[in-house]
């Protein structure tokens, strides 16, 4: 290798990965049963177990991460369909009137068009979000519901899958930064929900490169 690609004998070579699994490294998991929901455009769930676990009927994938899995998929659910009825600053404003000890009462699947993937696979899928409430506050409540909902059987069907019980969720993305979401999905989801404790993958990538310096067999 070192004569093909012209680098020194002593030069450490460490492969990468994806974006995504990167920023799960970056976001501090300590262990099985820890998961990071990245909520953005989309919401992605990835649940660090020690099964491995692959469902071609619902989108769910496993990655080797040292000695255990990271186990995800994602749903077409997320901001994007918050952006669509509501804008950055109405989100703040708004939020801060919503009570998240109180159910809204509301049985939203929110979507910004028909079809799903994960945790229901189903491409004619239709957008849920009726009842309309003549009140901007009491909408936003059941939308946030009920994505939290979505994101709390997304868990729950990857146990049933065969991966570990859910213990603590990371959160990233732009969702990560409303407190009141984040205890409405505390409720839903039963486990401690935290912010990462970092939220660029470059962060991830170089924890993963110092991996496998220390881990590394020379070139030959």
């Amino acid at each position: 290798m070192a004569k093909l690609t012209g680098l020194s004998k002593d030069c450490v070579v460490c492969a990468g990965t994806s974006d995504s699994t990167s920023a799960f490294i970056a976001a501090g998991v300590q262990g099985p049963g820890e998961a990071v929901s990245s909520l953005g455009s989309t919401l992605a769930a990835k649940l660090l177990s020690d099964q491995r676990v692959d469902n071609s009927q619902y989108g769910v994938y496993s990655q080797r991460i040292g000695n255990s899995w990271l186990v995800g998929g994602a749903s077409n659910t997320g901001g994007a369909v918050l952006r669509a009825h509501f804008t950055d600053d109405q989100l703040v404003e708004l939020s801060q009137h919503i009570d998240p000890e109180k159910p809204s009462g509301l049985d939203y699947y929110p979507l910004l068009k028909a079809g799903e993937r994960f945790p229901v696979n189903d491409p004619h899928l239709e957008p849920r979000l009726t009842p309309r409430p003549d009140s901007d506050v009491e909408f936003l409540h059941g939308m946030l519901e009920g994505i939290a909902s979505i994101e709390a059987r997304a868990y729950s069907l990857l146990t049933e899958l065969g991966a570990d019980p859910l213990t603590k969720v990371y959160t990233a993305g732009g969702g990560s930064r409303n407190p009141v979401w984040t205890r409405i999905r505390e409720k839903k989801l039963g486990v401690p929900v935290v912010a990462s404790t970092q939220v660029q993958a470059a962060y991830g990538s170089a924890l993963l490169a110092q991996q496998g310096a220390t881990e590394s067999v020379p070139l030959s």
